[in-house]
């Protein structure tokens, strides 16, 4: 059968873990997108279940919630390839974000409940030695 990959993966201290799993591409695209949300769900929580006997521990939810589940159809144009970073500083401090390696000018600004700016954003980028900091938060406008 022809089948669409699940890609996971989550970074936790420090170490990104990551897997793939399938499923029917029918089944994927005749579903509703109540269904595709509640199987997903599944895929991130399975997957965090492996990481926990892998690691003999359990997850937080935070740990569980940070898992990036992403569809991946061969048929579709390949999407920016991602790395999951952790954010240092700011209102994200400890959290991570899935960045693309690629892009010449590396910065991610995201949603975040602490920004300064009411439906703002945090800025982060790397410093000279690749970690991500908090920059400062931006207004939604000036993005």
């Amino acid at each position: 059968m022809d089948k669409l990959k699940i890609n996971c993966a989550v970074a936790i201290e420090g170490r990104t873990y990551a897997a793939q799993m399938a499923v029917d591409r029918s089944l994927w695209y005749e579903a509703d997108d109540q269904w595709r949300a509640e199987f997903l769900d599944t895929c991130r929580l399975r997957f965090a279940a492996h990481i926990r006997r892998e690691l003999s521990t359990e997850l937080t939810e935070k740990q569980v919630s940070d898992v990036i589940v992403v569809v991946a159809d061969p048929r579709e144009p390949t999407p920016a390839p991602t790395v999951l970073v952790t954010l240092h500083g700011g209102p994200l401090d400890g959290s991570t974000a899935p960045v693309d390696p690629t892009d010449d000018d590396p910065w991610t600004a995201i949603i975040s409940e602490g920004c300064a700016y009411p439906g703002g954003r945090s800025l982060y980028a790397p410093d000279h030695t690749g970690r991500w900091v908090w920059r400062h938060d931006v207004p939604w406008e000036a993005l």
